[in-house]
């Protein structure tokens, strides 16, 4: 009798058949996803998956991203990661790559520096579209503190003629082209902690002529940024070293076919000039103040902001980091009350303060404030907002004193019993100040104001009372208001949601369509 034959291994799986513990289905996948999926991981891990089996020995070598992290990977003490990289730059076998990374301590020695040239010829000679290079000296604490005499690795010469780079991300390295740059192709050039002539900068603008970003992270050597280039979209200046000459350095910016501007960090004593920035339609301002005299400098500080927010009133959209509005909340609140002299000083900082807003009215149809919510922040809220008659959505970012966005710290949740809903009249008051029939904006302030979003909405009584004075001031006076969001990540039961609802509904709505809502 003829026995029925059965198979050495089971059919593949199929909807109606379970699967086998422990199967290897990771295996069955084609070469070309399997290589796509180790595009993913850094370099030393994609290494390590050539043990698992003989196919996958040789997998790892044509991966198209290399990526190697050395603070990150490596031991501090470790002397292999450059052998390493030299290792698998010679075994790897794809004839193109996409992206070459490094992050890594730099320390300026010739054999290092011949070791990166080969790296970086090996990138351009498999033709890599991407290029991140973050070194770094261990000894800096600071981004922003590289004085004196560094030495940084030079860009080699045959980096400046490139034709299929499309991004470029470096920092502590020298950029000096002896000769005319060459990035046909380049769309994004960011160059962090770097010493940078004008020369350099129209060296690269000239040879990019399809540069979409420019990236300039606390870097030094100019005092005139000139950009002519029409397909330049956004420029970020974030930060400089220190000012390369007297206390009255000034940083000028000529930009006029620019669409987005940030302009943030640590400026010291340098002040910063708009020229020419026509075409700009948003704009995100993050100063932050140095700190010797701080009276005096605020005051400076002051002028400085006011001469910004001057040349970008025709944006559409602006957003003022919490950095920003703290420094300028102080004009006129870093006296001693008990010193008459001192008193007199106030008195003209607060009279500078008033004065600020003078001629600064906006046609700025979006406005994004990241703010600490306190009482002296609240005129500022509502300077910007009778500076701009046009203005259609309002987001409100409640920060922190550090000046990033309030957070949910752990996986606790606000009870109904310890949630805080305290009004604040003073807050209040200091709205409506600006609603008066004396306030010679008033007649036109939230007049197409549709949407308001706050976020960061918490438990906190102090803040809570603020928040709620100024979304009680929005809805009384906004005539065309559609909706208020308020995003409150700490108020997660139904119970406090239903009462804070009814909190809000309890307010006088100018619009009958105003809804409020929370997330």
């Amino acid at each position: 009798m003829r026995t029925k034959r059965h198979c050495r291994y089971p059919p593949p799986p199929s909807d109606q058949t379970p699967r086998r513990i422990g199967e290897d289905r990771i295996s069955a996948l084609p070469d070309a996803l399997l290589i796509h999926i180790l595009s993913y991981l850094p370099g030393i891990d994609a290494v390590k998956t050539g043990v698992l089996s003989k196919r996958w020995s040789r997998l790892w070598t044509w991966t198209p991203n290399l990526v190697f992290d050395q603070l990150g990977e490596w031991d501090e003490k470790s002397n292999n990661f450059v052998p390493f990289i030299d290792a698998f730059l010679v075994l790897h076998s794809s004839p193109k790559i996409q992206k070459l990374a490094i992050d890594m301590d730099y320390k300026k020695r010739l054999h290092l520096d011949n070791s990166m040239d080969e790296w970086l010829r090996f990138a351009s000679g498999r033709a890599a579209e991407e290029l991140n290079l973050q070194l770094s000296e261990l000894g800096y604490v600071h981004s922003w503190d590289f004085r004196g005499n560094v030495e940084r690795y030079l860009l080699p010469s045959f980096i400046y003629s490139n034709n299929s780079m499309k991004r470029l991300d470096m920092s502590f390295i020298d950029v000096q082209p002896s000769d005319a740059v060459s990035w046909p192709i380049l769309q994004s050039l960011s160059i962090r902690s770097s010493l940078l002539t004008e020369s350099t900068i129209q060296k690269i603008l000239l040879g990019s002529p399809h540069l979409k970003i420019l990236e300039l992270n606390n870097c030094e050597g100019f005092d005139l940024l000139r950009i002519d280039s029409k397909s330049l979209k956004r420029l970020v200046i974030h930060g400089i070293w220190h000012p390369s000459g007297g206390i009255d350095d000034v940083l000028q910016i000529s930009a006029p076919y620019i669409l987005s501007l940030e302009i943030s960090g640590h400026f010291y004593k340098r002040r910063v000039q708009l020229l020419d920035v026509s075409s700009l339609v948003d704009v995100v301002i993050n100063l932050q103040v140095w700190v010797e005299d701080r009276r005096c400098v605020l005051v400076k500080y002051s002028n400085i902001l006011r001469e910004i927010l001057r040349k970008i009133r025709h944006v559409e959209k602006l957003n003022v980091g919490a950095c920003s509005m703290k420094a300028n909340s102080d004009i006129g609140n870093s006296c001693a009350p008990d010193v008459l002299e001192e008193k007199k000083k106030c008195k003209i900082l607060s009279m500078m303060k008033e004065i600020f807003w003078a001629f600064l009215v906006s046609g700025r149809k979006n406005l994004i404030l990241n703010v600490e919510p306190t009482r002296r922040n609240i005129s500022d809220i509502a300077c910007f907002l009778q500076t701009s008659p046009k203005l259609e959505s309002l987001q409100i970012n409640l920060a922190s004193f550090h000046g990033t966005s309030r957070k949910v710290v752990g996986p606790q949740k606000t009870s109904s019993s310890c949630l805080q809903l305290q009004f604040d009249p003073e807050s209040y008051a200091t709205l409506e100040s600006y609603w008066t029939p004396k306030n010679r904006f008033s007649k036109h302030m939230l007049a197409q104001l549709r949407t308001v979003e706050i976020v960061g909405f918490n438990k906190t009584h102090d803040s809570n009372g603020i928040v709620i004075a100024l979304v009680r001031s929005l809805l009384k006076h906004a005539k065309v208001l559609e909706k208020v969001a308020i995003c409150a990540p700490e108020i997660e039961y139904d119970s406090d949601n239903t009462l804070v609802a009814r909190k809000f509904l309890t307010f006088r709505r100018a619009s009958r369509k105003a809804l409020v809502q929370f997330s």
